[in-house]
């Protein structure tokens, strides 16, 4: 008996120390893990917001962008946008949803904020369902994790869309630089 009480032992310690794999757990939107990368490109014409991983505040460089699309959509009542949050593949599906509309409310607050009407502006969430980039690199997620200001009418006589099918607006829009991705 107790030759097989000390290889139940035995063997239950073997297996306990056999993994040296963290547990996996599900985004924390207080406590963001971030990888240490190489700097994110730079777009001087994409119509977008980036966010950090797991995050949805605007960051002080988009302010530029967030003013631009206001002071457009303020001074053309008839123009009105979707704001589309984005997430990278990182999480489930419901909490990319949910990370994704509160990307797209923020923008949609901060235009508001910038002279915008709330009639003007609709906020939805893709999360990671329509996924632009292929997320398989720290800087392909860190480009997927945005909020996307795309015209639906009225739009700027600067804007189009990339072959991505990214929202863009030239000089005459935005006359500014938009970093592509955050770390």
């Amino acid at each position: 008996m107790k030759k097989i009480l000390a290889l139940v032992i035995a063997g239950t310690a073997l297996v306990a120390c056999s993994s040296n794999k963290a547990p996996v757990e599900a985004p924390v939107a207080s406590a963001p893990v971030v990888a240490p990368v190489a700097s994110a490109p730079v777009a001087t014409s994409h119509n977008s917001v980036y966010f950090a991983f797991n995050k949805y505040d605007i960051q002080d460089q988009y302010a530029g962008i967030v003013k631009a699309n206001g002071a457009y959509l303020a001074a053309n009542a008839s123009a009105k946008v979707q704001v589309q949050g984005n997430t990278d593949d990182i999480g489930s599906v419901e909490y990319n949803l949910s990370l994704g509309q509160k990307r797209a409310d923020a923008v949609k607050k901060a235009l508001i904020a910038t002279g915008a009407t709330k009639a003007q502006v609709e906020a939805t969430s893709n999360g990671k369902l329509k996924a632009k980039y292929d997320n398989n690199s720290s800087e392909a997620r860190s480009m997927n994790r945005r909020s996307d200001i795309e015209y639906k009418s009225a739009q700027p006589a600067g804007y189009s869309t990339d072959s991505n099918g990214l929202p863009m607006v030239d000089g005459s829009v935005y006359n500014g630089t938009v970093t592509e991705g955050v770390q």
